[in-house]
């Protein structure tokens, strides 16, 4: 065995690393809470809430902006999603008791996403915590927990919100409640999906990860139900695990200022290749950027076990997590759940907040 196969064997068991349990988690998951998230749609349908907020930060808020997308896409409700503190400081008119506010932090004490709580709690709102099962402030406080006792923070959080806005749309008659359901019944099948997706993505990384050793910086493009994905690497996994610059581009986006650069720069970019509506648009988004001399990795949903499209999220993070994992490797970062400055109390303030 090579260095490197021992390494990817340690990396296997980190908590970064969720791929590798996300069948057995998150099946787990969905016969934990499904019922109780089904019961927060049902009563959103029978009118205690009309207005529904998706609260987050940094990797938590990815799986928060796309709960947003899902109600906007099926109705049933108005929905928000904002970044934590945005919340308190945007001061909506709209909070109150009839706002259902879904808060999603791993740790159940993270500093923003914590005082937007309380914030929210002060409002009259109930507020449903998506967070680890552990005593928490967040557990303890909100109106309602839905924990998880697992390390996968983007795939249960984003289950969660995805069976919420399916069965608020089934129940309330939306015109795109077919979809809803057939949304729920693909993510019933989804946990035997991403298990063979984890067997399959890992030989293609590494060579992928060698093709980028070399980059400083990696954009990540995508656009629809990928976006939050794409956001979630660019702005946090890219560059609290590979230790190098991200920024993230909505695919339509690109042509709006970004590819003026590639007159001068030859960047490297990371694409998300999804089978909905949006797919044409990141198509010609990687035409463009290879015509430019880029170097591009195009991660493509149509290469993995076909989902219903909305669901493309939780397949692609699996290779985008491989990806990562090696390119760490690859430039001696060896110690996966590590952390420099996040997590050690530098960013934090307040007694009972322990992150960033």
């Amino acid at each position: 065995m090579t260095l490197l196969d021992t390494l990817v064997e340690q990396a296997i068991e980190s908590e970064l690393f969720t791929s590798p349990r996300i069948d057995a988690d998150l099946a787990r998951f969905l016969a934990e809470q499904t019922d109780a998230l089904k019961a927060l749609a049902r009563r959103t349908a029978d009118g205690e809430f009309d207005r529904v907020y998706f609260v987050g930060g940094g990797g938590s808020l990815a799986n928060m902006v796309s709960g947003q997308y899902l109600v906007d896409r099926f109705g049933g409700a108005a929905a928000t999603a904002l970044p934590s503190y945005e919340l308190t400081w945007r001061d909506p008119a709209a909070l109150g008791p009839r706002s259902i506010v879904f808060l999603a932090s791993y740790s159940g004490a993270t500093e923003d996403t914590l005082a937007a709580m309380r914030y929210a709690n002060a409002k009259g709102a109930h507020t449903v915590a998506l967070a680890r099962r552990r005593p928490s402030p967040m557990a303890t406080e909100a109106s309602q927990l839905i924990d998880y006792d697992s390390a996968a923070l983007y795939d249960l959080p984003l289950a969660a919100v995805t069976i919420f806005a399916a069965e608020l749309a089934r129940l309330t008659g939306s015109p795109r409640a077919d979809e809803a359901i057939a949304l729920l019944a693909d993510l019933e099948r989804l946990p035997e999906v991403l298990g063979r997706v984890y067997r399959d993505a890992q030989a293609p990384a590494l060579e992928q990860a060698r093709e980028l050793l070399s980059a400083n910086l990696l954009y990540c493009v995508a656009a629809g139900p990928l976006a939050g994905l794409a956001y979630k690497f660019a702005l946090t996994v890219f560059m609290e695990n590979i230790r190098v610059h991200g920024s993230f581009i909505e695919s339509g986006e690109l042509r709006h200022g970004p590819v003026e650069a590639f007159e001068r720069q030859r960047p490297d970019m990371v694409f998300l290749l999804g089978t909905d509506e949006s797919r044409a648009m990141t198509e010609r988004a990687i035409a463009i950027s290879r015509q430019a001399g880029a170097r591009t990795l195009v991660l493509d949903a149509n290469d993995y076990p076909a989902v219903h499209p909305l669901l493309t999220p939780f397949v692609l993070l699996i290779p985008l997590q491989w990806f990562t994992v090696y390119s760490a490797l690859l430039r001696g970062i060896t110690d996966l759940d590590e952390r420099v400055f996040m997590g050690h109390r530098v960013l934090a303030t307040g007694p009972d907040a322990t992150w960033p």
